[in-house]
């Protein structure tokens, strides 16, 4: 099993994501049971070895997609109480190392859609899936819905906590999505 780390970028206005990820997908030398895992590119891991606990959850899984905790994000069911409005990274740095000594291992299983910010899932599910919807801004939402009517297992690691940036400039955050529009 190997662990394949995306950052889609598409430059087309409005972008086209999901295609930009499925297009990425198709270029790797991939097995089915390897994973890929999508990172935004305001997202920074704060734990050295936080890779290396990611992959290690990866090897033993039965979960098809995973997320993980974060500071700033639209959807609740995500996010660590009392961070959004944080700024000082020794405060997130200090809840990333909480996290992690107190749910290392853990994967919380849920019964909602998964933010691709920071997204796992095996080649082999995204293949039953179908790939991710193109052209659409709900490329997430509608890969998780999805898989969530195929029976398929989502869960967030609970002990692995990254920083998003996330329109930390935005008046309105979770409504301002002129990120996505512009492909940034």
């Amino acid at each position: 099993m190997a662990v394949h780390y995306i950052q889609p970028y598409d430059k087309n206005t409005p972008p086209n994501i999901g295609g930009s990820i499925n297009s990425a997908i198709k270029q790797l030398n991939t097995d089915p049971d390897d994973f890929i895992c999508l990172l935004d590119h305001d997202v920074l891991f704060l734990r050295p070895d936080s890779k290396k606990q990611l992959e290690e959850i990866l090897e033993t899984t039965d979960f098809h997609i995973l997320g993980v905790a974060t500071n700033r994000l639209a959807i609740s069911h995500q996010l660590v109480p009392g961070m959004f409005c944080v700024t000082d990274i020794r405060d997130h740095i200090k809840c990333a190392n909480a996290m992690h000594e107190a749910n290392y291992g853990n994967v919380f299983e849920i019964n909602d859609i998964l933010a691709a910010f920071c997204l796992c899932f095996k080649v082999s599910t995204w293949n039953k899936l179908g790939g991710f919807h193109e052209n659409s801004l709900q490329f997430d939402s509608l890969f998780s819905a999805a898989a969530r009517r195929s029976k398929m297992k989502l869960g967030i690691m609970t002990g692995i906590y990254v920083f998003h940036a996330y329109r930390l400039m935005s008046d309105n955050p979770k409504q301002d999505i002129t990120h996505l529009l512009r492909g940034q």
